[in-house]
């Protein structure tokens, strides 16, 4: 039997007191759960936690590990993830010994570094999150240059890795195979999303939602999440431009259509309702997928800032429930001769002119959607973000390890 340690850099918080994992949360978990149902591999789902001792404990059969560490930045001025957690190198140095593979999720994380230079003689598989290669060091900033510097000096030991890398886009893959030169393998792997749970709703289902929200059945319902890494109003996603696009939205439809707003907080949210867009907080991963699911389409006018993010897990998502997208995200998509099955990809938008093209194709989706078929939106998708798919690809990678 195979044996993978999946390792998570950073703290989860507790989800009405209980571990995030129990709430199905964490690329950790959700990976480790996916390879011991799909491929009967034993797996372990470690991460650190913001206390100072360890914690085992059985969530779906899965054995999630919390190790002890200390918060180096309690502002999190310095560094975004400033939990530090010795014992999570520690452990994972441990297991690796006993045969564990480490597939260390989001590599140029400092916790990460840890684990990778103690077990950096193994085969390993490291997984990107969308994170971005080092960028100039500006002198003027003593804050990024010292954040920047410290990718620099982290990049070197990627060079020494055995195994593989799984990346979210072809950006990525360019800068380790073309600028950093890795040993590794670089392949273009997302993570995925379970089609088991993401289901098609029929036509009478979905108006029955509608109406228990109170939203009109005859009316298009686009829908976004803008959230990212904790930020309420994210500008990668292009939520700055939410305003202008309901504005437009609404004089072309003759206000005859909705717009379902979430992962937003205050002020925004409070302006966003106060123009008739039906705003929410951040919702339970069932509550979300409820709105998702009554949506005719899904829209994410990202800008270039989120070109290192893939094609994102939310559209991922949408596709598995049928929905068309429009997103500039959807360019990632392996086939591209089928993305005007699955929707529009727009340039990033960066720019009033990237703006109204983004708005135009959003129109003619709404006015097209009926030409949409749900079920090859859901087979297209099936084959690369379900975790059938990356099981199938984690496998293949083991094989060569």
């Amino acid at each position: 039997m195979r044996k993978v340690v999946s390792i998570l850099h950073h703290p989860l918080p507790q989800i009405d007191k209980k571990l995030a994992e129990e709430d199905g949360l964490g690329w950790h978990f959700r990976s480790a759960r996916a390879l011991a149902k799909y491929r009967d591999y034993k797996t372990i789902a470690v991460r650190p936690d913001e206390h100072f001792e360890y914690l085992f404990k059985l969530v779906d059969k899965i054995l999630v590990v919390l190790t002890p560490s200390i918060n180096i930045s309690p502002s999190q001025s310095i560094w975004k993830w400033s939990h530090v957690s010795t014992a999570l190198a520690d452990f994972a140095d441990k297991v690796v010994k006993q045969g564990y593979i480490p597939y260390v999720h989001e590599y140029r994380a400092l916790n990460s570094e840890l684990v990778i230079r103690r077990v950096i003689e193994f085969p390993m598989i490291l997984q990107h999150h969308g994170s971005l290669p080092p960028n100039r060091l500006r002198l003027k900033d003593p804050l990024n240059f010292t954040k920047e510097l410290s990718k620099f000096r982290r990049e070197n030991y990627l060079r020494k890795v055995n195994g593989f890398f799984f990346v979210l886009n072809r950006y990525e893959k360019y800068y380790l195979e073309n600028i950093l030169n890795v040993d590794a393998e670089v392949v273009i792997r997302t993570m995925a999303v379970d089609f088991n749970e993401l289901k098609l709703l029929d036509t009478e289902t979905k108006k029955s939602i509608k109406r228990d929200i109170g939203i009109n059945e005859n009316e298009p319902i686009l829908t976004t999440y803008v959230g990212v890494f904790g930020e309420e109003f994210s500008g990668m996603k292009g939520a700055q431009y939410l305003f202008k696009i309901w504005r437009e939205l609404r004089s072309y439809f003759k206000d005859k259509i909705v717009m379902i707003v979430t992962g937003v907080g205050e002020p925004y949210l409070s302006l966003l309702r106060k123009v008739g867009i039906l705003a929410y907080k951040f919702l339970s991963h069932h509550d979300y997928m409820k709105l998702v699911a009554t949506s005719d389409v899904y829209f994410l006018p990202a800008t270039s800032g989120y070109s290192y993010g893939g094609i994102g897990v939310a559209v991922m998502e949408a596709l598995a429930m049928g929905i068309p997208v429009v997103s500039p995200t959807l360019r990632e998509f392996p086939e591209p001769e089928h993305i005007k099955d699955l929707g529009v990809a727009t340039r990033y938008v960066d720019n009033e002119n990237m703006l109204k093209e983004f708005i135009d194709a959003l129109i003619y989706v709404i006015e097209n959607r009926e030409s949409f078929k749900p079920w090859t939106i859901r087979d297209l998708s099936y084959k690369y973000y379900s975790w059938e798919s990356f099981v199938r690809d984690f496998n293949n990678a083991v094989k060569k390890l």
